[in-house]
């Protein structure tokens, strides 16, 4: 199974321990910023098999453990990427932009640090934008795009990420 499934899968087969277990005060932050995303269920799911996220008491945490989400997400597609054989040339490209998207995530980390809310939206933006213009790449040779799930496992998380420091940036 490839690794990027793998974490999927093993965040939402531990996402029913921690629900049934769970004290629902420690559950009323994760649910109420979940519910302000898109992809309620892939929030729920990282934040919930996280420790500070289960036990955090302000939005901040939970950004940074979406973030931590996406920056290991975007290193395992660029991985994945990497270990292909014969790899079209846009797929090498593919990997160079998420490459410069683990970058990004790392500013945005250094960004979360010091509260600077809208550097962290313009890095995972930026970041999400390279990523997408892979897809547009392949889309454009009309050929299979081999990393289409992880690179949208990817983007939601960017997106759960978005909506958090959109909250914080509004606060």
């Amino acid at each position: 199974m490839k690794p990027i499934l793998k974490l999927f899968f093993g965040l939402l087969f531990t996402l029913c321990p921690y629900t049934i277990f769970a004290d629902n005060k420690d559950l009323n932050l994760i649910n109420t910023a979940c519910d302000r995303t898109l992809y309620k269920d892939l929030c729920r799911a990282v934040l919930l098999n996280h420790p500070k996220a289960r036990t955090a008491t302000e939005l901040r945490v939970l950004a940074r453990v979406a973030l931590k989400y996406a920056a290991i997400s975007a290193k395992q597609v660029e991985t994945q990427i990497r270990k292909l054989k014969d790899a079209p040339a846009a797929l090498k490209d593919c990997a160079e932009n998420f490459q410069s998207a683990t970058q990004q995530i790392s500013y945005s980390f250094k960004a979360l640090k010091s509260k600077s809310y809208g550097d962290i939206n313009i890095w995972v933006s930026a970041a999400m934008t390279g990523v997408d213009s892979c897809e547009e790449g392949f889309n454009e040779l009309k050929s299979n795009y081999p990393i289409a799930k992880s690179s949208k496992m990817f983007n939601q998380l960017c997106s759960i990420v978005l909506t958090f420091t959109n909250q914080l940036n509004g606060h």
